[in-house]
């Protein structure tokens, strides 16, 4: 059983990305925003990833020591070339998505996708794991890779209608909770565009893209940070 001691972004220099500006909005209508990740979205975004760990038995976040890199989201994943996302309802951080460089040439690990209970089923959380694949595919990546707690069933049955396959590696990590994480793998097709939504009807599926008036062909866009 392979063992990490931290779920931080990596640092992977084959692949150049154009810097991206903290806080700056890909998309909005009405009181939903899709952004980047400022410094400052710590605490919320904390909060989130506490009240989901919540709804699991022996799951308790410190940030601190398990996930250090969330006590400065947008640097932690901007000085190795990743992104980190939120998505705000009327000012409050309702979801979370990150992309990190892997170790493997020509991959990109999907992380930190945390969707607060009562936006779930909507489509948000398919649309979030787009924004990577769009991303790596922008990157020109061939794959996405994630470790995800073996705990979080309901996140393991929307990566497997995404796409995703289980293998068999197991992290175990030293963290509060005694963390085990299962791996998971899409092999990106150049000839096929990012999904969005698995099995969810296409109105649904399309939900988040159309109020965030992102293209179809890309959804990871740099935005304008408003005042």
């Amino acid at each position: 059983m392979a063992t990490e001691s931290s779920s931080a972004p990596r640092e992977y220099l084959s692949v150049r990305v154009s810097p991206i500006s903290p806080g700056a909005i890909i998309g909005s209508s009405g009181g939903l925003v899709l952004r980047y990740a400022r410094d400052d979205d710590s605490d919320a975004i904390i909060a989130l990833v506490s009240q989901v760990w919540s709804e699991y038995p022996g799951k308790t976040l410190v940030a601190a020591t398990d996930m250090p890199e969330l006590l400065m989201p947008a640097s932690a994943y901007g000085r190795n070339g990743g992104c980190f996302w939120v998505v705000e309802a009327n000012g409050q951080i309702i979801g979370t998505i990150a992309l990190a460089p892997s170790v493997e040439d020509g991959v990109v690990e999907l992380q930190k996708l945390y969707v607060a209970r009562d936006m779930r089923k909507n489509g948000l959380g398919s649309f979030l794991c787009s924004l990577v694949e769009r991303e790596a595919r922008e990157r020109g990546a061939q794959a996405i890779e994630l470790w995800s707690d073996v705990k979080l069933s309901d996140a393991h049955r929307r990566y497997e209608r995404l796409g995703y396959r289980r293998g068999n590696a197991l992290k175990t990590y030293s963290d509060t909770s005694s963390t085990v994480r299962g791996y998971y793998r899409k092999e990106l097709d150049a000839d096929q565009p990012a999904v969005l939504g698995g099995e969810l009807t296409p109105d649904a599926s399309e939900r988040w893209q159309i109020l965030f008036h992102l293209a179809a062909e890309s959804g990871a866009v740099q935005g304008v940070a408003e005042p």
